[in-house]
C-alpha cells in the first residue's frame, strides 16, 4: 500500500481517578493488561501509528491524572487537542455522573475553535467486571440527551 497522506492527531483521555484510563491506553498500544493500579502523576503520552486507507495516522494519546489536584495542568495538556475521550467505570455510578464536569472543564481549558462541534468519545470501562452499576441504555440516553456528546 502506498501512503499518500500523513496525519497527526492529539487525543486527550480524561476521567476520574481509577476508571482505567492508563489500562485502556496500554491495552490499545501494547495489547497488555495489568491488575496493579498505579496512579498517573500529571500526564503521560503514548504514540500509536495506524494506516487507514492510504493515510498514515500518528496518534499522540495523552493519559491524564484523574485527581483534582492535577486539573490545573489541563491548559498545557489539552491545548491543540483534536479529540477528547471521556472514560468512566461502569461499576461506579459516581464516575459516570462526573463526565459532564470533565467535558466542561476540558472545553474551558482547551478553548477549541468550535466547542459545539468538538469530537468527544465516551467509553464505559471495566465491562468485564460483574458488578455493573451503569447500564448501556442509561449511558446512551444520558450521553445523547444530556451531554450532547453523540
Amino acid at each position: 500500500m502506498v501512503i499518500k497522506k500523513k496525519i497527526s492527531l492529539k487525543i486527550i483521555v480524561i476521567g476520574d481517578s481509577g476508571v482505567g484510563k492508563t489500562s485502556l491506553i496500554t491495552q490499545y498500544i501494547d495489547k497488555k493488561f495489568s491488575n496493579q493500579y498505579k496512579a498517573t502523576i500529571g500526564a503521560d503520552f503514548f504514540t500509536k501509528q495506524e494506516v487507514f486507507d492510504d493515510r498514515l495516522v500518528t496518534m499522540q494519546i495523552w493519559d491524564t491524572a484523574g485527581q483534582e489536584r492535577f486539573q490545573s495542568l489541563g491548559v498545557a495538556f489539552y491545548r491543540g487537542a483534536d479529540c477528547c475521550v471521556l472514560v468512566y467505570d461502569v461499576t461506579m455510578t459516581s464516575t459516570f455522573k462526573t463526565l459532564d464536569s470533565w467535558r466542561d472543564e476540558f472545553l474551558v481549558q482547551s478553548s477549541p475553535r468550535n466547542p459545539e462541534k468538538f469530537p468527544f468519545i465516551v467509553i464505559g470501562n471495566k465491562c468485564d467486571l460483574d458488578n455493573r452499576a451503569v447500564s448501556v441504555l442509561l449511558t446512551f440516553v444520558t450521553v445523547y440527551l444530556h451531554l450532547k456528546l453523540v
